[in-house]
């Protein structure tokens, strides 16, 4: 096999069968079910930083009280994990060498140490199977807190507050964005960006990018972010991969799908993908807000010296908020970063109060370590400025459609309303799904709507661009 493949769960997803998944019932189960997957990312990550110190350091690592009558299976679960994290550590630097590396690969060579690569990763992000028993015993908290209290955060963030364009606005010139070897997909090219982040407050930044099987000069850009939690392709099945990246790259697009903060091959290491984003509270939540925006635009630059005609910014959920936040600060930013569309998906308006009212932060137990670090709806409301995306649209708000679930408790869609309207976003750029947040990534999962939208847009934008330059052109006389 020459090419990579989309694994097959994604047909089964997409099938048929797959409207099972898009009831009340599973949905309220899909999301009860991820305070399991995060508590499981917990164990992993604290047996990162624990393999070789023992059941108790790793009971320490997880935030777990001590548990000596586990100690024999922790044993056996932490020996299981260390040859996981050996194997994915050796194909990983096989992957560094034939992507990275100065000698030619063969392209066969390539798809192969991709796939084992994914297939090590995979093994190795959700050890269901070995740390079960540690969330059936309730050792297994979902996050490990570290909250500054209200005070702390005021103390070294003041400034910032007054001027949130400090924080959310570029300074110095743009990083220099280099792409790996390209590796052949499922009808596409696919190929690895890095660059060193913008934000002062991480290093390197990381996307994955699909293109078409045949080289074009010109390929519109959807620059697209997934959201809270995603392991994105250190996991053999990344949704937003199969049901719209490499679907868009092979009707002519390119995507582009970074690696959030904390998130991916971005993750910290002793804390799984995109703890940090919670674990730290609000601070946590703009740290990575800001991060990521930038970086956007970083990518909407590159894909202009790409020659891509037009660009576009989206996200699902945390993906979204960060799509809101590219529209909402690039106003200021250099002519090149900022997008000609966005597709904001399934994200709230105003963050502040929806941490208050989140039913995903509520199971995540979010909401009694705010508190118990001191944290208020008022004191919350006092970091707006940097939590929440501004109240004016940096783009064209004809140019912004936005995708919401009418009956989503994660995201809730009256703060979203409330932003839109501060745009002066057109009613028919408002497509409200009657959902809740899980049936929103079912939507862009099993439906078309989405990409069809995606797709109208850039022929709308296309056409208006050839009429602007038909009109400019020089009459014959």
């Amino acid at each position: 096999m020459d090419t990579l493949a989309t694994p097959p769960i994604h047909r089964v997803l997409t099938s048929p069968v797959g409207r099972l998944l898009e009831t009340n019932t599973i949905e309220r189960l899909g999301l009860r079910g991820l305070r399991r997957q995060f508590a499981i990312g917990r164990a992993r990550a604290a047996a990162d930083v624990s393999l070789g110190h023992g059941p108790a350091a790793f009971l320490e690592a997880v935030g777990a009280p001590p548990a000596p009558h586990l100690h024999d299976r922790i044993e056996h679960a932490l020996a299981e994990y260390a040859t996981r994290r050996e194997a994915f550590d050796e194909a990983n630097e096989r992957w560094e060498t034939a992507f990275w590396g100065p000698d030619d690969v063969d392209v066969r060579k390539l798809v192969a140490v991709e796939r084992e690569r994914r297939e090590a990763a995979d093994h190795r992000a959700q050890p269901t199977g070995l740390f079960r028993f540690l969330d059936t015993e309730h050792l297994l908290p979902p996050v490990k807190y570290d909250v500054p209290t209200p005070d702390e955060a005021v103390h070294q963030w003041e400034g910032y507050l007054n001027t949130p364009e400090r924080l959310y606005g570029f300074d110095g010139p743009l990083p220099t964005v280099e792409r790996s070897r390209v590796v052949r997909g499922p009808g596409t090219r696919e190929s690895f960006l890095r660059f060193e982040s913008p934000s002062p407050y991480f290093e390197t930044a990381t996307a994955r990018v699909y293109e078409p099987s045949e080289e074009r000069r010109e390929l519109p850009t959807l620059v697209f972010n997934h959201g809270l939690g995603m392991m994105n392709d250190t996991m053999a099945y990344w949704p937003p991969e199969a049901a719209l990246a490499r679907p868009l790259a092979r009707e002519g697009y390119r995507v582009v799908l970074p690696d959030a903060p904390w998130h991916g091959r971005r993750e910290a290491l002793g804390s799984y993908s995109g703890e940090p984003y919670l674990a730290k509270g609000p601070v946590g939540m703009f740290h990575l807000f800001s991060a990521a925006a930038l970086e956007n635009g970083v990518l909407v630059d590159w894909a202009r010296g790409e020659n891509a005609p037009a660009v576009a910014v989206g996200g699902l959920s945390l993906g979204g908020i960060t799509t809101l936040h590219v529209v909402g600060h690039c106003g200021s930013w250099p002519a090149s970063t900022r997008p000609d569309l966005a597709f904001p998906v399934g994200a709230p308006g105003v963050i502040d109060e929806t941490i208050v009212r989140s039913r995903l932060l509520e199971l995540l137990d979010t909401g009694d370590a705010l508190r118990a670090a001191g944290w208020t709806p008022a004191r919350l409301g006092e970091f707006g400025p940097l939590l929440n995306p501004p109240t004016t649209c940096g783009i064209d708000p004809a140019r912004v459609v936005c995708f919401t679930g009418s009956r989503d408790e994660v995201a809730p869609a009256d703060t979203t309303r409330w932003l839109l309207d501060s745009w002066d976003v057109p009613p028919e750029n408002r497509v409200e799904w009657d959902v809740r947040h899980m049936g929103v990534l079912m939507q862009m999962l099993r439906h078309d709507e989405f990409r069809d939208r995606v797709k109208s847009e850039f022929e709308a934008l296309e056409a208006v661009n050839e009429a602007r330059t038909d009109e400019s052109e020089p009459k014959a006389q």
